[in-house]
Formats: structure tokens, sequence, C-alpha cells
């Protein structure tokens, strides 16, 4: 997926998605530092994103409910974070795999 991941971001986490409406969270380490955008990018086979919830460090949290299809082929989600750079604590996401594939996507989550 070239382009996808822009240089520099870091990679957080990553994800199976279930077929039905699915809930994960990916817990982001306290030595990554401040970020001021997250990317989400599918892999494997496209995805369904419901909701995203972002928890700071400081224990505020940020909903951006949005429903985006992601395909694995040059898609990606950028969530830019309000304010300046801060920290992440957590990042929830409500979604599902789409197309009844056989396999589950991936979801992976990078930050800038």
């Amino acid at each position: 997926m070239p382009n996808a991941i822009p240089r520099g971001a870091v990679f957080l986490g990553k994800r199976e998605v279930n077929f039905g409406i699915d809930r994960d969270t990916i817990l982001v380490p306290r030595s990554i530092g401040p970020l001021h955008q997250l990317i989400v990018v599918a892999r494997m086979n496209p995805v369904e994103v419901y909701n995203i919830r972002v928890i700071f460090e400081s224990g505020a949290s940020e909903d951006y409910g949005l429903r985006e299809k992601l395909f694995t082929t040059s898609d990606r989600l950028i969530v830019d974070l309000p304010g300046h750079s801060r920290m992440v604590r957590e990042v929830i996401f409500r979604y599902r795999t789409l197309n009844n594939a056989v396999r589950r996507a991936v979801v992976e989550l990078w930050g800038i």
C-alpha cells in the first residue's frame, strides 16, 4: 500500500476484525509520546468503521462517529486530534469486516 503510511509515522498496534460489528481496543504505550494525528488502514480485506474513540492520558476522550469504508488497496482514515499534540492512552474501534470475506480483515493504527 504505497503512500498510505507517511514517513515518520509510528506503528501503534493492530487487531483482527470480526465479521459482525466488533469492538476492539488498542493500548498506546507511553513511550510513544505526544501525537497530533492517527492513521487507520485495512489489511487483508476491507473494513467498515463506525466509530473511533480516543482516550487521552488525562482521561479526557474524543468520539469520532463516522461510517467509512476502508479498502486494502490505497484507503486510509486520518483522525486529526484536537488541539496541539496529545498523549494518547488508548483507541477504541467499532467496525466490521466487509463483503462476507473468508478471512477476517486486520486494522492497523499508526500515529504522527
